[in-house]
């Protein structure tokens, strides 16, 4: 082989790496710009409605928050946030619109009718709101589960969360801190109750909270954490979106609508009929199949299975429904299940006989 041919075979391999380098480069600031015009769009076109819901959708995350600042001011964007609610007084949830049934066992519906089970999973499909609902109608069955070394920077996934209590069931719960938008959060936001004992907050403060009394009712609302112990609050946790939303989304049977504006995401809320059965709902997002809800749909979902009080809890990457010791639902975070410091978990039927 001459010595030029020697020279093109060893330049062959440089030269087939500078054009593969020189595809990906372009291939990689195309995509930046159409991902860039299709924010510009989302923030500055034609539409204020898409707009908001854009903006907002992305405010409810915690890793990728930023995205609206990358077209819009920051006094842009406060013009499109809800006002802030955690100064808003809630009415009390009235206790005596609740009416729990006595007894053990499944529910007998009516005279020569089949027993209905303590548990039932629903599908919810309505248009492009996807999810779960689960129904459990003793409420006494639901407790506030809480991750081991409570307080440290890893929390449990709810699967290993349900399984520490021998549960059938569980979802995710209240807010924590989330650094960096890694989903590992052992630290919770606000308060937490369990077992009638405040267990993380202070009695003098003000929470949104979101939980059960000794009486198995469930309470949503304003509140201090001294005034949750004392209506009897046996497991509670707190809850507020980054932009300020309450966490109150039904209130004996009146729907909140100071804490309705929101972006489109999972969603995770819990909610009481009138008969004292408990509905835990897991609306899905962020995926081909949907992008999310909305709180106005946390609602329609609520009202639609009779809830007389409804708050919402942690949304997003968290929203996760187990059951059977299997997620249900479909989990929106690409690295596998968070890590969280709560969980509302459904124990057996016998637990607490």
């Amino acid at each position: 082989m001459s010595r030029n041919a020697k020279k093109s075979s060893a330049r062959a391999p440089i030269r087939w790496l500078g054009r593969t380098l020189f595809f990906l480069f372009w291939t990689l600031l195309l995509t930046v710009a159409l991902l860039l015009g299709v924010i510009w769009v989302m923030e500055k076109g034609p539409s204020p409605t898409l707009t908001a819901t854009f903006c907002r959708s992305m405010r409810e995350t915690s890793a990728i928050r930023w995205i609206p600042n990358i077209f819009l001011s920051d006094e842009e964007i406060d013009a499109l946030k809800s006002t802030d609610t955690q100064d808003v007084e809630t009415q009390a949830v009235n206790t005596s619109l609740i009416h729990i049934a006595q007894g053990d066992g499944p529910v007998q519906e009516a005279e020569g009718e089949e027993e209905t089970p303590d548990l039932e999973v629903i599908d919810i499909a309505d248009g492009t709101i996807k999810g779960k609902l689960l129904i459990v109608r003793d409420p006494s069955r639901v407790i506030l589960g809480t991750s081991d070394n409570l307080g440290h920077q890893a929390g449990m996934q709810l699967t290993d969360l349900v399984a520490k209590y021998d549960g059938v069931a569980g979802i995710n719960a209240g807010g924590f801190n989330d650094e960096n938008g890694l989903g590992n959060g052992g630290i919770p936001q606000g308060l937490v109750i369990t077992g009638g004992e405040l267990v993380w907050g202070s009695a003098g403060t003000n929470y949104q909270v979101i939980g059960f009394d000794s009486d198995n009712i469930l309470h949503v609302g304003r509140m201090t954490g001294g005034e949750a112990l004392s209506l009897g609050i046996r497991d509670a946790v707190s809850f507020i979106t980054h932009d300020g939303l309450g966490s109150a989304l039904i209130i004996n049977g009146d729907v909140q609508s100071q804490n309705l504006a929101s972006g489109v995401n999972p969603r995770t809320a819990i909610g009481q009929r009138d008969d004292g059965a408990v509905l835990l709902l897991v609306l899905d997002g962020r995926s081909i199949n949907t992008l999310g809800a909305t709180m106005e749909n946390i609602c329609d979902v609520m009202l639609s299975y009779g809830a007389v009080n409804a708050g919402n809890l942690d949304g997003g990457s968290s929203s996760v429904m187990v059951y059977d010791g299997e997620i249900i639902n479909n989990c929106a975070s690409v690295t596998g299940p968070r890590r969280i410091p709560t969980g509302f978990v459904v124990l057996q039927e016998d637990a607490n006989g």
